[in-house]
């Protein structure tokens, strides 16, 4: 599922690791807080990962590297999210290749997503919680294939330095690094929940190129354990039933 990056495009992602951010880890609506809308069961979706390595005078995209991580992200958040009680079902590229309806609904369900997340990484709390962000009715359609209360969107931007670069820095890492993972409720089709990895974390604190290369399970555990350690525990005694099942049908039957 990893798609065709170009460099232009890397450089545009890991532009978001130097705009106005909040301190803040976790944005949230008010019903994800109070767990009307916090989800029991998630469906993680394969994560989109923009690699690039630091070399001395220049960056270079790393494209097949970065189809590499995705898979191992993607596992390691839904690792995280399991370890706070949420009920996961793991999606992986195999299996949404393997299935053109599912496949569709993916691209989709992504494509809006990506529309949204450059507006929610600049504006973040007061937009998440006043509900400005729609993922739209694919994210419905596509929930109750996978028979899920929420959708995970999980992307990163990452720019780690060769050896050359980390000898430099003294052998430190040095990777700079934007994480995140959005909770999309079923129902509402609702940004409920943005993470973010945190701000002072960006910087110096996990391995350098060849780190995660060497070791992706290690890496990508470390940054979805970072990222997600602010998340809310499931708690299904809180959640409000709102499903409706005539308005998903109807749903379907407009976009057939």
């Amino acid at each position: 599922m990893s798609s065709i990056k170009s460099f232009g495009i890397a450089l545009s992602g890991v532009a978001v690791l130097y705009c106005g951010s909040a301190l803040a880890e976790m944005h949230a609506t008010e019903e994800f807080e109070s767990g009307a809308t916090r989800p029991v069961t998630v469906a993680v979706l394969p994560a989109q990962v923009n690699l690039i390595k630091q070399r001395m005078i220049r960056r270079e995209a790393q494209v097949d590297e970065s189809g590499e991580l995705e898979e191992h992200l993607a596992d390691a958040v839904a690792a995280e999210l399991v370890g706070k009680n949420y009920e996961v079902e793991r999606v992986t590229a195999q299996r949404i290749n393997a299935d053109p309806d599912l496949q569709a609904l993916v691209v989709e369900a992504n494509r809006r997503y990506d529309e949204l997340l450059g507006n929610i990484s600049r504006r973040f709390r007061k937009q998440i919680e006043e509900r400005d962000f729609h993922a739209g009715d694919t994210v419905t359609l596509l929930a109750n294939r996978l028979g899920v209360d929420a959708i995970a969107f999980v992307r990163m931007d990452l720019v780690a330095n060769a050896k050359a670069v980390q000898a430099l820095n003294f052998g430190m890492g040095g990777t700079q690094t934007m994480m995140s993972v959005s909770l999309v409720d079923s129902t509402t089709t609702d940004v409920e929940a943005y993470i973010t990895l945190p701000i002072m974390r960006r910087g110096k604190a996990f391995g350098g190129y060849d780190d995660i290369m060497n070791n992706p399970d290690e890496e990508m555990a470390n940054y979805a354990a970072a990222t997600l350690d602010d998340l809310i525990e499931a708690d299904p005694s809180l959640r409000a039933t709102t499903a409706d099942e005539s308005v998903l049908a109807d749903l379907e039957d407009l976009l057939e």
